[in-house]
């Protein structure tokens, strides 16, 4: 039997997520803002990470009992100030992962009516915020037919219902107090997207660009690593995987297209990376991985500190 590592320790650990919480807490709490904004936006950290932690155990996404997913997270979101108010970009990650959960109990099933309805109303009601994020409806089709083998043409109107129904109770709000061009307005929204594809200002900022690097990095490693030791797992939880991965494709891309509006996409790469990375370091037991486990940890607390840095360095 290989000897335990020191990731293997740290992931296995019943006491990782409660010093993630507390570190992450502390993070918070560096900044010196109390608002309603601030605690809202913890507090809505804390129940993604609730979030992560059910819709692992129940789906068997890392086949040995850990935490590390929604430590990971924690961890990362708390070393990301940018992300620490609540906004928009909280709400989406919270629904989109929501929207997970129910797409992974819809996998096999031919009657998942329930299942792909509510699924794709979070992806409806995430649009209201983002309209951006009516560009997933037609990517959860094809998750729903490739990777979860759930879509038929009972499935698919009720998918559809789920995304139209937000917009029929806006429009009629929009329509009783006579704003239909604000209604209009929110779909024009795609259309200026195509502008930004040129305009990279929003990514000109050398503490935002050194995060996304780092974590694009040590997931774009898990991603590799997931897809290379796929056989290990059952097909089920295999083909939750890839759907992560590719999810996590789509968010990096999303992101260089949109960089407008990259504190959303960046909550959302943040979500999507975290059980990646924690499958990664629990389910591997290298010198490598232990070293750039080791890496991942140095780097995080540099994050960190950069971050405390540049905000007494604003006040």
């Amino acid at each position: 039997m290989r000897n335990r590592r020191f990731q293997h320790a740290v992931a296995m650990s019943s006491v990782t997520l409660p010093v993630a919480a507390v570190l992450s807490t502390l993070l918070w709490c560096a900044e010196g803002v109390f608002t309603l904004s601030h605690i809202a936006g913890w507090l809505m950290t804390a129940l993604v990470a609730y979030l992560w932690i059910e819709t692992n155990h129940s789906n068997s996404l890392i086949r040995v009992r850990t935490l590390s997913v929604a430590s990971v997270y924690v961890l990362l979101l708390g070393s990301i100030f940018c992300l620490h108010s609540i906004q928009s970009g909280g709400f989406i990650a919270f629904l989109m992962l929501l929207s997970y959960g129910l797409l992974f109990n819809s996998y096999g099933k031919t009657d998942a009516v329930f299942e792909l309805f509510h699924a794709f109303l979070c992806i409806g009601v995430a649009s209201l915020f983002h309209v951006q994020m009516i560009l997933f409806v037609p990517l959860y089709f094809c998750y729903s037919s490739f990777f979860f083998r759930s879509l038929n043409w009972r499935t698919f109107w009720a998918a559809m219902i789920g995304v139209v129904l937000p917009y029929w109770f806006l429009w009629g709000y929009r329509f009783l107090h006579g704003e239909l061009d604000l209604f209009v307005d929110h779909f024009m929204e795609l259309t200026n997207v195509l502008l930004v594809t040129s305009n990279v200002n929003g990514l000109d900022n050398v503490l935002y660009i050194t995060t996304l690097c780092f974590v694009c990095f040590f997931t774009f490693v898990a991603m590799i690593h997931c897809v290379r030791t796929g056989f290990n797992d059952k097909v089920r939880t295999r083909m939750l995987l890839y759907f992560i991965v590719v999810q996590e494709v789509v968010i990096m891309l999303m992101l260089l297209i949109m960089p407008l509006y990259k504190d959303m996409w960046l909550h959302l790469l943040v979500m999507n990376s975290a059980p990646l990375l924690a499958h990664y370091f629990t389910l591997t037991n290298s010198r490598f991985s232990n070293f750039l486990f080791i890496a991942f940890l140095l780097l995080l607390f540099t994050l960190m500190m950069l971050n405390v840095w540049m905000l007494s360095a604003i006040f």
